[in-house]
């Protein structure tokens, strides 16, 4: 069973937790975006609103943990984790734009935890990078819900 199986499965058969799970290890290390699994637990019949709430949360608290093992292990665990590359281009969007920064670096190809490393290694102010982490979340997992409402007419 691979991770992706692992993860829809915790999604049906544990329902918000599964969903907590992914969403919080999403900034830390796994490969896959929990907006995925959003549109799963939906089709699964779980509550929007406690979807959107859940993966939030989860996703703001798995981006503190990884803020924290960044700000103490630094760049050089960061260059080895997801390349040179990447880590310059994300360095220079945040050295650049700040929170604006962040947040369209989550609209990006870029994986959302290699942002998280980024603020943490370069010590972004932790207060403007959980207002940026909170805005981009919600942002992108309500742009899962949003196609899905409209097409149960909620709106």
């Amino acid at each position: 069973m691979n991770l992706k199986e692992i993860f829809i499965n915790l999604v049906k058969n544990y329902g918000y937790f599964g969903i907590f799970i992914i969403g919080f290890t999403e900034p830390i290390f796994q490969p896959f975006p929990v907006e995925i699994f959003i549109g799963a637990a939906l089709l699964l019949g779980l509550d929007w609103k406690l979807v959107l709430i859940i993966s939030t949360v989860a996703s703001l608290l798995g981006a503190t943990i990884t803020y924290i093992l960044a700000k103490k292990f630094g760049e050089g665990l960061a260059i080895k984790l997801f390349g040179e590359e990447k880590v310059k281009k994300a360095s220079n969007l945040l050295n650049k734009y700040g929170i604006l920064g962040v947040l369209i670096a989550s609209f990006t190809p870029i994986p959302f935890e290699v942002i998280c490393w980024i603020c943490g290694t370069f010590e972004m102010p932790f207060d403007r990078y959980l207002i940026a982490v909170l805005i981009s979340r919600f942002i992108r997992h309500a742009m899962v819900i949003v196609p899905y409402l409209l097409y149960k007419k909620v709106f």
